[in-house]
């Protein structure tokens, strides 16, 4: 018979999971990137089971990034040719990713998710530190106007489309197996590599997330790793602040956001660094 609630979660979790993705939601709106490598720590801290926790949140991501999606498309901040060149090599490898993560033993996907928990917090204190840096050298010029790209433009050629893609099937396939679209990880080369304006940047990546997490589900839900109840609630909540962030997007201060998401992943990383403990070898 098909348990379409295996993760048993008791309602005080799922009013923890709910308030706590709608203030996930409410800032991945506004800068574009997911965040399930901060939701995914919480419901591991919870005792969830890794596999059926990480298709979850792929998910949510998806509820939650479609939300975000309209107000990023109707502002003009999805560059479809970029969703194209970096998007659909991710699409495959998250699909990929998804299918065999049952394959991996769990403190090895445990340790995944660790690993790329830590990597993202890394990058978003670089990011953090170097638009800080901008932003005084500007002479107080608002952060979200430094180091912007043209704006109908990007710097995409035959030469380099074929790398970008290659680096979005690595990503898909790690965060597919891991229940994370990485969102992170493309942020920094949507920006200094491709030379995108922020805003852009933020509407083009939360399509790509949005577009990676259903497939990245789609290969979890074959084997049938996600829990209704908990991607019900997490899901609606993460929608009701995606949206309404994705409003607030160009307005807040992109330094000030790369810092708060920087340091929620990094207090998130020890969270899943317990859990890879306490289930080695399994």
């Amino acid at each position: 018979m098909i348990d379409l609630f295996p993760l048993d979660a008791s309602p005080w979790q799922l009013v923890i999971l709910g308030g706590f993705t709608f203030v996930m939601g409410f800032i991945a709106g506004m800068v574009g990137v997911a965040l399930g490598a901060v939701r995914l720590p919480v419901m591991l801290a919870m005792g969830f089971n890794p596999v059926i926790a990480a298709g979850t949140n792929l998910g949510v991501t998806i509820l939650s990034g479609t939300a975000a999606s309209w107000p990023h498309w109707r502002e003009g901040r999805v560059v479809a040719r970029v969703v194209l060149v970096i998007g659909l090599p991710t699409i495959i490898g998250s699909l990929l990713g998804g299918l065999f993560a049952d394959e991996v033993r769990v403190w090895m996907l445990l340790s995944l998710i660790a690993s790329l928990t830590a990597l993202s917090s890394a990058i978003s204190f670089w990011q953090w530190w170097a638009g800080y840096r901008r932003s005084r050298q500007s002479n107080g010029t608002h952060p979200a106007a430094a180091n912007v790209g043209s704006s109908s433009g990007v710097n995409l050629n035959p030469q380099n489309q074929a790398l970008y893609g290659g680096i979005g099937l690595v990503i898909g396939i790690i965060g597919g197996a891991g229940g994370l679209v990485m969102a992170v990880l493309r942020f920094p080369i949507l920006i200094n590599v491709i030379r995108m304006d922020p805003r852009r940047a933020a509407g083009t990546n939360n399509v790509i997330g949005v577009l990676a997490g259903i497939f990245g589900f789609i290969g979890h839900a074959v084997n049938m790793n996600f829990d209704i109840s908990v991607l019900a609630v997490m899901g609606i909540t993460g929608m009701i602040g995606s949206f309404f962030g994705a409003r607030l997007t160009g307005r807040v201060s992109v330094v000030t956001m790369r810092l708060i998401i920087a340091f929620l992943l990094a207090a998130s990383t020890p969270i899943v660094v317990v859990r890879v403990l306490s289930e080695y070898p399994n």
